[in-house]
C-alpha cells in the first residue's frame, strides 16, 4: 500500500520548496544529504530551497533544520482562473488529498490561501470550491492545510501552487506542549546542537534553559552521559520538565543561577544557552551585568577543549567579552535572520572553545 501511494505521490509533482531560517543552509543541506534522490536546486530567494526529490514524503515531514515543507505544483496558466478548469482542478485536488493522506483524517479542519489580490472573485471562487470540495473551512490565518499562489521564482511564465506538507509548520515541534515567551525557534536549537559535534560521552548543561528547547533539541540527535538544564525561574523549570516528558527525554532540571552554578571545575563538555537578547526578556542595562559573569561562571565550568555555543541579539556586547576573555577563543560565527513581530531579527550564533 506504502509503494503505491508513493508512487501515486511522484506522478502527482518531484518538486518541492523548504522553508528556512537564513543562515542555517549549511545545516538544511548537510541534512538533506541524508535522503536519498535528492537534487537542490540553484537558491532562488533568501529563506528558500528548492528541491527534486523522488523518495516518500514522509521523510521530509522528518526533517529538523527546515521550518515548513511544500509540494510545489507548476501549472502553464496566464492567470490563476485557469485553475478552475478540470484538468488543473483535478490535478490540484489530486495534490490536496495526497497530502491530507499524509496525516490521520482529523488533522485537517481549516484551509487558507495566501496569494496576491486573495479578496477578488477569483480568489473566493477558488476558496468556495475547496471547501464544497474537501469539507474544510476557510481561514483568514493560520490554516492546518496551506495554499500559496505564486508566480514562478525564476520568471518563466505559468502559476505555481505550493501546498504544505503539514497542518503546522515542522519547527512547531510536537514535544512543545509548554510554550514560554522568547523561547528558541526549535530549528535554530538543533542547528546550535549539531554544531557541537554531539557524542554520547558529552556532560551537557544548559544554562538558563527556559522551556528546555536547547537541551531537548540536543538530546533528540544523540544521548549523552549527563544533561543537565538550569533556570531560577521556577515556572521556567516547570515548563522544561513538562517538554521533555512530552519528548519521552531524561535530564536534570536545577535551580541554579548561571553566574554562580554549585559544581566543581571543568564539570561539562558542552554548555548551551539561549541569551536573553535584552527585548521579551532581560534588558539592554541587565544584559551588562549578565554576560561577563555568564561567561566567566562558563569558563570555570566547562573542561579544557569544551565548547560554548550561544545564541544573543547582543552582538557589540558580546564579542568585546568573547575577544577580551583569556579562556576562550571565538571558533565560528553564524549570522542568522529570525521572524519577530512581523520583521526579523539578526542575532548570532558563537560557538567558543574552552582553551
Amino acid at each position: 500500500m506504502a509503494r503505491r501511494h508513493n508512487r501515486a505521490w511522484q506522478r502527482l509533482t518531484p518538486l518541492y520548496e523548504l522553508e528556512i531560517i537564513e543562515g542555517l543552509e549549511a545545516v538544511v543541506l548537510d541534512e538533506l544529504r541524508g535522503l536519498p534522490a535528492v537534487q537542490p536546486e540553484p537558491l532562488q530567494r533568501p529563506g528558500l530551497i528548492a528541491l527534486r526529490y523522488a523518495g516518500p514524503p514522509e521523510a521530509l515531514l522528518r526533517l529538523r533544520s527546515v521550518q515548513a515543507v511544500y509540494a510545489r505544483l507548476v501549472f502553464p496558466i496566464p492567470r490563476p482562473k485557469a485553475l478552475l478548469g478540470q484538468q488543473y482542478w483535478d490535478q490540484l485536488c489530486a495534490a490536496i488529498d495526497a497530502v491530507r493522506a499524509l496525516h490521520p483524517p482529523e488533522a485537517f479542519a481549516t484551509f487558507r490561501i495566501s496569494a496576491a489580490g486573495r479578496e477578488s472573485s477569483v480568489m473566493q471562487r477558488l476558496r468556495d470550491q475547496l471547501a464544497a470540495r474537501t469539507g474544510l473551512r476557510p481561514v483568514a490565518e493560520e490554516g492546518d492545510l496551506l495554499l500559496r499562489l505564486r508566480r514562478p521564482l525564476d520568471g518563466s511564465s505559468g502559476w505555481e501552487v505550493l501546498i504544505r506538507l503539514a497542518p503546522r509548520p515542522l519547527s512547531a515541534r510536537r514535544w512543545r506542549v509548554c510554550n514560554w515567551p522568547g523561547a528558541l525557534n526549535a530549528t535554530v536549537a538543533y542547528a546550535m546542537a549539531q554544531w557541537t559535534r554531539p557524542s554520547a560521552d558529552d556532560r551537557v548543561l544548559n544554562l538558563m534553559c527556559g522551556s528546555a528547547t536547547l537541551l531537548i533539541e540536543r538530546l533528540m540527535l544523540a544521548p549523552a552521559r549527563s544533561a543537565v538544564g538550569c533556570d531560577t525561574d521556577a515556572q521556567a523549570r516547570a515548563c522544561a520538565e513538562t517538554n521533555l516528558a512530552a519528548a519521552g527525554l531524561e535530564a536534570c532540571i536545577e535551580a541554579w543561577d548561571a553566574t554562580a552554578l554549585p559544581v566543581p571545575e571543568a564539570s561539562f563538555d558542552v554548555l548551551l544557552a539561549d541569551l536573553p537578547f535584552g527585548q521579551l526578556i532581560g534588558s539592554h542595562q541587565q544584559n551588562l551585568e549578565l554576560y561577563p559573569r555568564v561567561l566567566s561562571e562558563a569558563a570555570r565550568v566547562t573542561r579544557p577543549g569544551g565548547c560554548f555555543c550561544a545564541i544573543t541579539h547582543e552582538l557589540r556586547l558580546w564579542e568585546r567579552l568573547v575577544a577580551a576573555a583569556a579562556a576562550w577563543t571565538l571558533q565560528e560565527v553564524w549570522p542568522i535572520k529570525l521572524p519577530f513581530g512581523g520583521g526579523y531579527l539578526r542575532p548570532r550564533i558563537y560557538l567558543l572553545r574552552r582553551v
